[in-house]
């Protein structure tokens, strides 16, 4: 059975591809011809359309494409397979991701996306390619104000007029470094994006003719109501004739049979395929997690599936079960550090909950997330040392649905304390996590440092020209206090 485990962690639907290095490089680079085959299971059709799409990037007609489909379809799964492709055809990858949280800067994932592109970059070059819009894009992403010391302050216009200039200056600066290198930015989960990062998509979408840039976007459509941001965004960007949505349906039969020949096993019986498909509608998360349960129970070896065209096991009902008996057989104590985790957020670093782990040495600690990892529950992110990501959205959701509203408030309130500790000197670089978390902690902690981080949030994203953003933070002090925008404090 540990063979077979290995085996899956190499060739999981869901995570990412051994081909690909955690910053997006390629690991062999003799691997194009295998893209379709062993290592990435299906996705034939939706893989020819996005490499169609690349193909026109890299000639000069920019493109906008959107994966999507429903929690654990393998949306990040197959943007990954495509990434390694681009990398193999001279592209340069950027990525950047949406969070569930509220706390979180604006423009979160394009300030991720620029700001790993700017840290790789000789200042010289940097400056040629953003130009005269260095000091805009400084405002947001501060990595450039660090490697352009010398840049002088943006300059001073009304608000309407500030969010345009940097809107030009971000779209003008990736039209022109795609000119020296085509450029992939990835843009992962989506439907947790917010007003502001959706307008400056919109911008972008507009000024991708002549860009050797393709964008890729990534969302669940089962979570977009006709009023969610993202819905009202992507009604405008169907008008635009580069934009193209690639929905992604559960695998078929075959596939999944294939995926379980590709174990140690190498034998999938008929009666366990379409069992297994029946459950799973062809969800690769879904698929990874029942094969990987049906091996730790020993249900899934070479002598107990011989010929057999019937399968009596019972298979869990859904991928939040399946993901709850792999928790199960974990010790308590890496439950309770992983429980803790998740309420800190869908990335975690040891400094955070090492103080909400009670009676437990920073040693045990990394042993407890050494059995987390080995578990493939969480995945240390790559060139950060003590920082780690739950592996999947939906395995930090069936750790949070467990907490109790009261429990979760306190576990907010006991990360917001030493989290302010952590970013003494430097608050005003991180409000909106902070005034999240004093928001969450309310009950426990009152809203004095809530009404300062709000405030200070609100201002940032003023400064940033994020003023919907600025709205629900000053929104939420007044609230606080007692108020609303509308009609003031009582």
């Amino acid at each position: 059975a540990t063979d077979v485990l290995s085996a899956l962690d190499a060739i999981d639907l869901t995570e990412a591809s051994p081909l690909v290095k955690g910053d997006g490089g390629i690991s062999d680079p003799h691997a194009l011809d295998s893209l379709a085959g062993g290592v990435f299971v299906g996705r034939q059709r939706e893989m020819g359309e996005l490499k169609a799409c690349l193909e026109d990037a890299l000639s000069g007609r920019g493109r906008l494409v959107m994966l999507v489909g429903e929690p654990g379809i393998g949306k990040t799964r197959t943007a990954q397979e495509l990434v390694t492709y681009a990398g193999l055809r001279g592209a340069q990858v950027l990525w950047g991701r949406s969070y569930e949280e509220q706390g979180v800067p604006p423009y979160w994932p394009w300030v991720q996306a620029i700001r790993s592109y700017v840290r790789e970059r000789d200042p010289e070059q940097l400056r040629s390619e953003m130009g005269s819009g260095a000091a805009d894009i400084a405002e947001v992403v501060s990595d450039v104000r660090e490697r352009l010391p010398d840049l002088p302050p943006a300059p001073q216009l009304e608000p309407e007029q500030a969010r345009f200039r940097l809107f030009d200056s971000i779209a003008a600066f990736l039209k022109t470094a795609s000119q020296r290198q085509p450029l992939v930015l990835v843009l992962d989960d989506l439907h947790w994006a917010d007003q502001p990062f959706l307008a400056l998509l919109q911008f972008v979408a507009r000024e991708l003719g002549g860009a050797r840039l393709l964008i890729i976007g990534t969302y669940r459509d089962m979570e977009l109501s006709r009023q969610h941001p993202l819905a009202e965004a992507l009604g405008e960007l169907t008008r635009e004739r580069l934009f193209q949505r690639v929905i992604l349906r559960g695998l078929s039969q075959e596939d999944i049979g294939r995926f379980i020949e590709m174990t140690p096993v190498h034998t999938a019986p008929r009666g366990i395929v379409e069992a297994v498909h029946t459950q799973t509608e062809g969800n690769p998360l879904f698929v990874t997690e029942v094969v990987r349960l049906l091996v730790q129970e020993g249900e899934l070896t070479a002598d107990r599936t011989g010929d057999r065209d019937s399968w009596t096991v019972r298979i869990p009902e859904g991928v939040r079960e399946v993901i709850g008996r792999r928790l199960n057989r974990l010790s308590q104590r890496c439950n309770e550090a992983l429980t803790v985790a998740s309420i800190a957020g869908r990335e975690f670093t040891l400094a955070q909950i090492r103080p909400l782990v009670e009676d437990v040495t920073e040693d045990r600690l990394f042993e407890i997330l050494e059995e987390a990892l080995a578990a493939r529950v969480i995945e240390e992110l790559p060139q950060s040392v003590g920082r780690y990501q739950f592996t999947h959205a939906v395995v930090r959701q069936t750790l949070t649905e467990e907490v109790t509203t009261s429990r979760r408030t306190r576990l907010h309130a006991r990360i917001a304390v030493p989290l302010e500790g952590i970013y003494t000197g430097d608050q005003r670089d991180h409000p909106e996590d902070l005034a999240y978390r004093f928001a969450q902690a309310e009950p426990v902690l009152g809203t004095e440092k809530l009404l300062r981080y709000a405030g200070l949030a609100g201002e940032r994203a003023l400064a940033n020209h994020a003023y919907e953003d600025a709205i629900e933070h000053f929104q939420r002090g007044l609230a606080a206090k007692g108020g609303d925008l509308e009609g003031g404090a009582e």
